[in-house]
């Protein structure tokens, strides 16, 4: 087995190129050696191959002689060659110089034929180029939109983070300025019923009455907003977490209690003005198989803003005491509660 012969010319312009020396021997070889832009269409189609690499082998030509030439044989070659001699220098001369002319020709033709494959295979090779170029452009600029997504999607979580901590340091500081307010109160309520108690005991036993002195200031009853305790995630979080250990042992019932919950907290952020999603009858037997008989249930309602009315047996969440900012903080409590399958078995 030997390489094959190719056309030298264009392996050299398709070296120039920048294909590989085996690619183009392989092209030529198995494109016939007609023309350039055949060796490159078959590159093109054949770059993909596992043999690309290998460089193509065919039988090696054997030229196999004969012995002795018959005399007969060696008459007649020897009269051909004789009756060649015979032609006239002028036939001989004109036949070449038409030989030529025509072999001037066709080297003419076909170097404009390869001139114009050229410039047809480079028009082709700058298209696929551009090609590519392209759609590695929109290759890059997806993938520069997805980070900008990302980074607009980290930012409003940090926000949203932001927003919640701050929401949450602005009622500790208002509970504490309450809590302030109502121990002042206490005290003033106390001293005053001393006061009022020695003046009781004073007219009993017939004593005068003690002077109070313009110290002593009248207090006006007022009414007194009750002090708002403040609700944290974590609590939310044990009363969750308090469910799921007393009824670890029925996965499906705890699953159910979270997801009532969860539409019961749904339907009063919603529609906040309906009051019929504010109030819950205890004695609903579908209610207390689902939420009211489990230990937890009850108080993470509480915990919401439900009050208990013992009188009528219902729970109640007043209009004035609605905090969206709670709510949504339990919601999303209930909602990891439930995605977590570890959820509350694994603390103390």
């Amino acid at each position: 087995m030997a390489i094959p012969q190719v056309d030298k010319k264009m392996l050299g312009e398709l070296e120039a190129m920048g294909f590989p020396t085996v690619h183009s021997i392989r092209a030529l070889h198995f494109s016939g050696n007609s023309n350039l832009e055949s060796a490159v269409n078959w590159l093109l189609e054949h770059e993909s191959d596992p043999d690309i690499d290998q460089l193509p082998l065919v039988p090696r030509e054997i030229t196999i002689e004969c012995g002795d030439t018959s005399n007969e044989v060696r008459n007649d070659v020897q009269g051909m060659r004789d009756a060649v001699q015979e032609h006239k220098p002028e036939e001989r001369t004109e036949t070449r110089r038409h030989n030529e002319t025509s072999q001037l020709e066709r080297e003419q033709n076909a170097d404009e034929q390869e001139e114009e494959d050229r410039k047809r295979i480079l028009a082709l090779y700058k298209q696929k180029r551009d090609e590519e170029g392209r759609a590695r452009g929109r290759i890059r600029s997806q993938l520069q939109e997805d980070q900008r997504e990302r980074i607009r999607a980290a930012k409003d979580l940090i926000e949203a983070k932001r927003t919640l901590e701050e929401n949450q340091r602005k009622r500790m500081m208002e509970s504490r300025i309450a809590d302030q307010e109502e121990e002042k109160r206490a005290r003033e309520r106390i001293r005053q019923r001393i006061e009022d108690d020695r003046a009781e005991r004073r007219r009993r036993l017939g004593l005068p009455q003690e002077n109070p002195g313009p110290s002593i200031a009248i207090i006006t009853p007022t009414k007194v907003k009750p002090v708002e305790h403040v609700v944290t995630s974590e609590q939310l979080r044990d009363c969750l977490r308090t469910l799921k250990k007393n009824h670890k042992d029925d996965n499906a019932r705890v699953t159910r209690a979270y997801k009532i919950l969860l539409k019961i907290i749904a339907n009063i952020v919603k529609n906040p003005a309906e009051e019929r999603f504010r109030r819950i009858r205890l004695s609903n037997p579908i209610f207390k198989d689902m939420v009211g008989n489990l230990q937890g249930g009850i108080e993470f309602l509480e915990l919401c803003g439900f009050h208990r009315l013992s009188a009528s047996g219902y729970l109640v969440m007043p209009r004035d005491r609605i905090d969206m900012a709670l709510l949504n903080s339990a919601g999303v409590e209930i909602a990891s509660a439930m995605e977590n399958p570890y959820f509350g078995l694994l603390s103390k």
